[in-house]
C-alpha cells in the first residue's frame, strides 16, 4: 500500500512539474519578449508586477522533490527575470496618451489596451487564487494544530490543482501574445515625443515632503482678478429689496470660476453677518428635493436630519427659517425643467423674511428664467466671460511661481506669457497648468507645454478640457487610475481621505514591490497628496470632518479618461449603454440589472434609496456579483442582505455597509463572508446581527487573517474572541475580559498597529498581564486610548502598577486616558529620555488623579485636554510647544504661565480657580481664541495679546474687563496702526452673566488701541453693568452686529453724538436701561 502511495505521490509530482515548466518557460517568454519590444517606461506597472507576482508565488507551491526535475536552477530563472524586468516599460500609459495625440490611432490603441488589461487580470486572478489556497490551508493548520496562525506573509508548501496552473500558463502566454502588440506602439514614440510632455511621476508620487462637494468656504488664500463680478455680486446681496424672495445666477461655461466666485460672495456676506441664516447647497447633475431638503437641513443645523419623509423634512425646514432673513447659495445647478420639483424645493422659502435671496451657478441661462418664474419675481444674472490676459496672468503666475521669486526666472515668465495668451481665459486651466509647472522649473518642459497648447488650437470647453487632460497625463500611471477610478462617484461627491486609500488598495492600484518596506496606506497617501497638490482635488469644509472635492471640470476630466473602465448608472438612467470592458461601477440599486452582464467587475458601489413604502430591506441580486469583484461597498436609506453566493468572492478586499442615518439597522449577511481570507476591509457600522450569526462572528471573524480595518457596533466588538490571529489588523477597538480569548495578551502579536483603543482595562487583573500587551515594541502606534469603566471599586496601587507597565513605544503620538482610579500619572509620561513623541494627550474622568502631572517632559505636545478631574489643584510649568488647552470641570485652583506659540485657551467649569497670573499671556504672540466660561470664583483676568480674535467669558466673577498687554511706546513686536497707535485683531466680544461686572472698560476703551476688525459684541445677562465704553460703540468702525438684553441698569452716555458706528446690519436690544431709550430715541 505504502509502494502503491509512493507511485501516485510521483505521478502527481511529474505532472505538475511539466505544469510548472511550462507556466516558467512562457513567464521567460514574456519577460524578454517585451523588455526587446519596448523600451522606455511604459508596461512596467502592469508588466514588472505582474511578472514579479508570478515569478514570486510559484515556487513555493512546487513540492520539494520538482526542484530536482527542472532543466535549469530556479534561483537563476527568478533572477533572469528580475534582470528584464528593469527595462519592461509602461506602454499602456503611453497608449494612452498616443490616443490623445494621434486620434487615428485611437481605435487599435483602445483595442490594444482592453486586451493588455484581460490578460493582466488573469494572470492576476489565478495569482490571486493562488494565494487564496494558501491562506485557506494557513487557517485550517491552524485551526487543526488548536494554535495561533503564523503572519500571513510566511508561505508553506501546499499542494495546488493542476487547473490553477493550466490557467496561470494560459494567462502569460496571453501576455506575451500582448506583448507583441508593442512593435506597432513603439513606432510612435519617437514621432510624438515632441507632442507629449514627459513626467518624471515615481519620485514626485513616492515622496513624502512633496509639496467635490463644494461649500462654502474659499480654498484659496485670495481670488485674484474678477473685480467687476465681484462687486456686482456683493452689491446684490446687500441691496435692500421688498420680495421675500429673489434669485441671481452666475452663468458660464465650466471652469470659469462660478463656484469660487459664489464662496468668494459668501465668505464675504458671512462675515457681515447680513442674513440671519446661510445655506449652501452643492446641487449638481441629480436634482432632488429630498436630497436638497435634507443638505439645507445640515447646513442649518450643523448635525445629519435623519431619516424621515419629505414632508417631515420640510416642516422642519420651515420651523427653521420662518421670520427668518434667509440666503440659499445652490451650486452647479442643472434642472431648468421640473418645474414642480422647483415649486416643491422653494415652498418653505415663502415663510423667510423678507429680504431673503437665492444665489446660484449654472452654466445654462434657462435655469434661471424657470427659477424667477417659480418664485415670481424678476430674476438679475451674470454672464461669465473668459477672463482678460492681464487678470490671468497674475493667476497663472500665483501658481507657476508658487513659493519662488518670479525675478529669478525672467526666460520662464516670457514662456509664462506665451501660455497664458493660449488657455484662452480660462481660470481652472492656469491654475493646473500653473501648479504642472511649478513643479518642472525648466526650460525644456515649459517650452513643451507652450508648444502643446499651438497642437490642440485652444479654444472653448472642448480644448480647456484638453488642457487639463494634459496635466492628467503627467501624473504617473499608477496616480492615474486612482483618479480614475473616483469618476464612479457623482460629481461634488466629498471624499474621505482614508476610505479613498483602503478603496485603491483593494483595487489593486498600489502596488508594494518586494523591496519596499512602506504601508501601502502610506504609499496611497503619497498618491493623494500629489494629487491635490496638482489641484485635482480640493479641500472641503464639511461639518462631519475634514473632506476632499473634485472641481466639476475635473470630474468630467476623469469621467473622459476612464470611458469604458469606469461607469455611473445613475437612477431612471435608461440611455445609457456600459461595455463590457467596465472594471469599476457605481450604480443606483433601482438600475442594478443593468450591470450584470460585467463578468470583469472589480468594484462595484451600490447606492440604495428611501422606500416611503414596502420593504425597508436591500437583497443584493446574486447575478451582480461577479467573481473578480475586489471590492463592494452599498451605502444609502436601507438596511442589506447578502446572498449566500458571497463564498465565490475569492478576491474581495472590501466589503463595506453603511446605512446614511445613525441607529441600529439589521444587516443579513451569510457566514460565508468568514472565508474571504483576502478581506481587508469589513465595515459594518450600527449593524444588528441575529444570534445565530453573531455566535459565528465571535470567532468566525479571525478567519480573515488579511483583515486590516473592522468597524462593526461596540455590541459586536465586545463578542469577538481571539483577536491575536489578526495580525495584519491596523487599527483595533478592544475589550478586555476575564474569560480566554479576550486576555490583554490578545494584543501582543499584533504589532502593525497604528490606533488602538483599549477599553474595560479594569479586567487586567495585575502587572505581569499588562505588561503581556506587548504596547512598548509596537513602533508603528500612532494613537492609543486607555479606557476604564467608572465604577468605584478599584485598588490605586494595582491600577497605578498596570497603567505603567501598558507602556507605549516612545513613537506615540496621540494619548487618551479615560476614567482612570490612579492618584499620579503613568511613570512613562515623566521620563524625558528619550521623550515621548505625543502631540495630543487627553484625561478624562480621572477622579483620582491628584499629583501634578510633568507634561514638561512631553517636549512635542500641542494640544493638551483635561476633563472631570476634580482633585487636580495645580498644573506643572507648560511644554514650550503647547498650543490648546481645554479645561473642563477641574480641580485647578491657578494657572501656570503660557507659552510662545500658545493659540487657544478654553476653560469650563472649574469654580475652585480663582486665579490667573496678570501676565500670563506675556510672551504669547498667537493666541487667537479665549473662552472661559462658569468659573464663578475667578475675579480677574491677565492682560491679553494684541493677537487675539475671540474673546468670550461667561459667568464669572470679575468685576472689571482685562486690559491690552504693551503700550505705543513698549509694543515691540506688536502690530500697529498709523500713528504708533496699537492695533488689535479682535473680531468677536461676547460677554454673559457676569453679574459683578460694572462697566465696559479694560481694553474695550482703551485710548492708544484701534480695533479695525471687530464686527461683532453680545453682551447679555450682567444684571450690575452701568457703563459702556466712553465713547460708546462709535469707535469700532467694523462693527455690524450687536447685541445688548437683559442689563437693566445700563445709563446712556451723555454728549455722546455717535453711539453707533454707521455701517451698524444688525442691532438687538432689550431690557437694557437707559441705553435702550436713548438708542430707540435715536431711531434705531
Amino acid at each position: 500500500m505504502e509502494i502503491e502511495e509512493n507511485l501516485l505521490q510521483g505521478a502527481a509530482t511529474n505532472k505538475m512539474a511539466s505544469y510548472v515548466l511550462s507556466v516558467l518557460l512562457a513567464i521567460g517568454s514574456f519577460a524578454l519578449s517585451a523588455a526587446l519590444v519596448f523600451a522606455s517606461t511604459a508596461f512596467q506597472k502592469i508588466a514588472e508586477i505582474v511578472v514579479e507576482k508570478i515569478a514570486d508565488m510559484c515556487f513555493p507551491y512546487l513540492p520539494s522533490a520538482l526542484g530536482a526535475m527542472l532543466p535549469f536552477n530556479s534561483e537563476s530563472a527568478i533572477k533572469r527575470l528580475q534582470m528584464a524586468l528593469p527595462r519592461i516599460r509602461d506602454g499602456m500609459s503611453f497608449a494612452e496618451e498616443l490616443k490623445m495625440i494621434d486620434p487615428s490611432s485611437s481605435e487599435w490603441v483602445r483595442t490594444w489596451i482592453e486586451e493588455s488589461r484581460q490578460a493582466v487580470d488573469a494572470a492576476e486572478d489565478v495569482l490571486d487564487e493562488l494565494e487564496y489556497k494558501r491562506l485557506k490551508d494557513m487557517v485550517k493548520n491552524r485551526d487543526e494544530a488548536g494554535g495561533s496562525a503564523s503572519s500571513s506573509k510566511n508561505r508553506k508548501t501546499c499542494t495546488v490543482s493542476g487547473d490553477i496552473l493550466k490557467k496561470l500558463k494560459k494567462a502569460v502566454t496571453i501576455l506575451d501574445q500582448v506583448a507583441a502588440g508593442l512593435d506597432h506602439i513603439h513606432q510612435h514614440q519617437h514621432a510624438t515625443d515632441s507632442k507629449i510632455c514627459c513626467s518624471e511621476p515615481q519620485q514626485e508620487a513616492g515622496n513624502k515632503n512633496s509639496r467635490h462637494e463644494t461649500t462654502g468656504f474659499l480654498a484659496e488664500r485670495d481670488v485674484l482678478g474678477r473685480v467687476v463680478e465681484k462687486e456686482k455680486i456683493i452689491d446684490w446681496l446687500k441691496r435692500p429689496t421688498h420680495a421675500r424672495v429673489s434669485s441671481f445666477g452666475i452663468v458660464g461655461l465650466g471652469g470659469l470660476g462660478k463656484t469660487t466666485l459664489a464662496q468668494f460672495a459668501c465668505q464675504e456676506i458671512r462675515d457681515s453677518d447680513y442674513f440671519d441664516k446661510i445655506i449652501w447647497v452643492c446641487v449638481s447633475t441629480e436634482f432632488s428635493v429630498r436630497s436638497i431638503t435634507e443638505k439645507m437641513l445640515d447646513g442649518l443645523r450643523e448635525s445629519r436630519c435623519g431619516d424621515k419623509p419629505l414632508n417631515v423634512l420640510q416642516e422642519s425646514l420651515h420651523a427653521e427659517i420662518s421670520g427668518k432673513k434667509i440666503l440659499l447659495i445652490l451650486d452647479d445647478v442643472w434642472e431648468d425643467e421640473k418645474r414642480e420639483d422647483w415649486e416643491q424645493l422653494i415652498a418653505p422659502l415663502r415663510l423667510a423674511k423678507q429680504g431673503s435671496k437665492i444665489l446660484f451657478t449654472t452654466r445654462m441661462e434657462s435655469v434661471g428664467k424657470l427659477l424667477s418664474s417659480v418664485i415670481n419675481t424678476e430674476h438679475e444674472c451674470l454672464p461669465l466671460k473668459d477672463m482678460r490676459d492681464e487678470e490671468l496672468g497674475l493667476l497663472f503666475n500665483s501658481y507657476a511661481f508658487e513659493g519662488i521669486n518670479p525675478t529669478d526666472y525672467g526666460d520662464l515668465r516670457a514662456i509664462g506669457d506665451q501660455i497664458v495668451k493660449k488657455l484662452r481665459g480660462s481660470p481652472i486651466a492656469a491654475k493646473v497648468i500653473g501648479k504642472l509647472l511649478n513643479s518642472h522649473m525648466d526650460q525644456p518642459f515649459w517650452r513643451r507645454i507652450s508648444d502643446y497648447g499651438s497642437l490642440i488650437n485652444l479654444d472653448k470647453a472642448k480644448d480647456v478640457m484638453e488642457v487639463l487632460k494634459l496635466s492628467y497625463y503627467n501624473l504617473p500611471a499608477d496616480v492615474q487610475v486612482c483618479f480614475r477610478f473616483c469618476s464612479i462617484f457623482p460629481q461634488d461627491h466629498e471624499f474621505d481621505k482614508k476610505e479613498l486609500i483602503k478603496m485603491w488598495m483593494a483595487c489593486g492600484f498600489i502596488q508594494q514591490q518586494s523591496c519596499q518596506e512602506e504601508r501601502p496606506e502610506d504609499i496611497g497617501k503619497n498618491y493623494f497628496n500629489l494629487l491635490l497638490k496638482k489641484s485635482f482635488y480640493e479641500k472641503s469644509h464639511s461639518w462631519y470632518g475634514e473632506r476632499y472635492v473634485i472641481h466639476g471640470l475635473m470630474h468630467e476630466v476623469a469621467q473622459n479618461v476612464s470611458n469604458g473602465e469606469c461607469c455611473r448608472v445613475a437612477s431612471n438612467d435608461r440611455s445609457l449603454t456600459i461595455p463590457s470592458s467596465v472594471r469599476h461601477a457605481a450604480v443606483h440599486e433601482s438600475e442594478i440589472q443593468k450591470i450584470s452582464h460585467l463578468e470583469n467587475l472589480h468594484s462595484l458601489v451600490i447606492t440604495t434609496c428611501k422606500k416611503e413604502t414596502g420593504t425597508d430591506l436591500f437583497v443584493l441580486p446574486s447575478n451582480v456579483i461577479t467573481k473578480s469583484l475586489r471590492l463592494l461597498k452599498i451605502y444609502g436609506y436601507r438596511s442589506c442582505k447578502l446572498p449566500k453566493e458571497m463564498s465565490r468572492l475569492v478576491h474581495l478586499r472590501y466589503l463595506s455597509i453603511e446605512r446614511k442615518h445613525l441607529g441600529c439597522h439589521e444587516y443579513l449577511l451569510p457566514a460565508s463572508i468568514y472565508e474571504l481570507y483576502h478581506l481587508q476591509v469589513l465595515e459594518c457600522a450600527g449593524a444588528r446581527l441575529k444570534p445565530s450569526f453573531l455566535e459565528i462572528t465571535k470567532t468566525g471573524i479571525t478567519n480573515l487573517v488579511s483583515l486590516r480595518y473592522m468597524r462593526f457596533s461596540e455590541e459586536i466588538m465586545r463578542t469577538i474572541c481571539g483577536v491575536h490571529q489578526l495580525t495584519s489588523l491596523q487599527e483595533l477597538i478592544f475589550f478586555v475580559g476575564k474569560e480566554s480569548g479576550y486576555h490583554i495578551n490578545e494584543l501582543s502579536t499584533l504589532n502593525y498597529l497604528r490606533h488602538l483603543t483599549i477599553y474595560n482595562t479594569e479586567n487586567i487583573d495585575n502587572p505581569a498581564e499588562a505588561r503581556n500587551a506587548n504596547l512598548l515594541k509596537k513602533e508603528s502606534l500612532q494613537s492609543l486610548c486607555l479606557g476604564w469603566t467608572d465604577k468605584e471599586d478599584h485598588d490605586t496601587d494595582n491600577i497605578e502598577q498596570i497603567i505603567d507597565n501598558l507602556q507605549p513605544h516612545r513613537n506615540l503620538i496621540k494619548l487618551t486616558i479615560s476614567y482612570y482610579k490612579g492618584q499620579r500619572s503613568p511613570v512613562w509620561l515623566t521620563v524625558d529620555e528619550p521623550p515621548l513623541k505625543v502631540s495630543s494627550l487627553k484625561l478624562y474622568g480621572c477622579l483620582y488623579l491628584n499629583k501634578e502631572p510633568i507634561f514638561g517632559k512631553l517636549p512635542y505636545l500641542k494640544v493638551l485636554c483635561i476633563y472631570d478631574c476634580p482633585k487636580l489643584e495645580s498644573l506643572p510649568d507648560l511644554p514650550l510647544s503647547l498650543t490648546k488647552l481645554r479645561l473642563n470641570r477641574v480641580g485647578l485652583i491657578s494657572l501656570p504661565n503660557f507659552p510662545r506659540v500658545f493659540e487657544e485657551l478654553t476653560i469650563h467649569g472649574c469654580h475652585d480657580l480663582k486665579h490667573i497670573p496678570i501676565h500670563a499671556f506675556r510672551t504669547c504672540i498667537s493666541l487667537k481664541y479665549l473662552c472661559i466660561q462658569y468659573c464663578s470664583n475667578l475675579s480677574s483676568l491677565p492682560h491679553l495679546p494684541l493677537s487675539l480674535i475671540t474673546f468670550e467669558i461667561l459667568y464669572l466673577g470679575v468685576s472689571a474687563l482685562p486690559e491690552y498687554l504693551g503700550s505705543p511706546s513698549s509694543s515691540v513686536g506688536q502690530s500697529t496702526s498709523s500713528g504708533g497707535r496699537l492695533k488689535s485683531s479682535l473680531r468677536e466680544v461676547k460677554i454673559a452673566l457676569c453679574t459683578n461686572l460694572t462697566a465696559l472698560n479694560g481694553f474695550l476703551e482703551q485710548d492708544h488701541v484701534d480695533f479695525p476688525a471687530l464686527n461683532k459684541i453680545f453682551i447679555a445677562e450682567c444684571e450690575n453693568l452701568v457703563r459702556i465704553p466712553k465713547d460708546a460703540f462709535g469707535k469700532f468702525e467694523s462693527l455690524t452686529d450687536l447685541t445688548i438684553r437683559y442689563c437693566p441698569k445700563l445709563a446712556a452716555v451723555e454728549k455722546q453724538n455717535t453711539l453707533l458706528p454707521s455701517n451698524i446690519e444688525k442691532l438687538s436690544f432689550g431690557d437694557s436701561g437707559e441705553l435702550e431709550v436713548a438708542l430707540k430715541s435715536r431711531g434705531y
